[in-house]
């Protein structure tokens, strides 16, 4: 009795990641928002809230939309008082925590647009994690001048 008490223990022991849950299932989406472009340019920028309902940290690795030819991962650096973007690896999110793609930080950079973007109209937008989890989400294109943005950062 004993034997089959231990063995069902290990059992379960071993098929208990199965049940865990994956990044995707872990990551909330708030508010995604993708620029509008001008027609003739082929480059936008992508926005969201990820909020970890999980209890350990994920990582956002990579996203692709059906609407562009690439989407990378950036961030902004301060390269001696000029703000460059540059890509990165991953994206953070920490267990319990909320990560923020906004204008002047993290942000989803979408390149070689095949359609216009137009605010009121929709991107789509699958998002990856460090598990291979992937995530479909629609942004919602939006109006966006450096006029916003310069505002925005006098706020803060």
């Amino acid at each position: 009795m004993f034997k089959h008490l231990i063995t069902g223990l290990l059992g379960l022991a071993l098929i208990a990641p199965a049940f865990a849950g994956t990044a995707a299932e872990d990551i909330q989406i708030i508010d995604p928002w993708a620029r509008e472009v001008p027609p003739g340019l082929t480059t936008s920028a992508g926005f969201l809230g990820m909020k970890n309902t999980g209890d350990k940290e994920h990582r956002l690795v990579g996203a692709e939309s059906s609407n562009t030819g690439m989407v990378e991962l950036h961030t902004h650096i301060n390269d001696n008082g000029v703000m460059r973007m540059r890509p990165v690896e991953d994206i953070p999110v920490a267990p319990g925590g909320t990560t923020t793609l906004q204008p002047g930080g993290y942000h989803l950079m979408l390149m070689m647009i095949k359609e216009p973007l137009k605010a009121a109209g929709k991107m789509p937008i699958t998002l990856i994690f460090e598990d291979g989890s992937k995530k479909d989400i629609e942004a919602e294109v939006r109006h966006f001048s450096m006029e916003k943005m310069n505002h925005m950062k006098m706020k803060h």
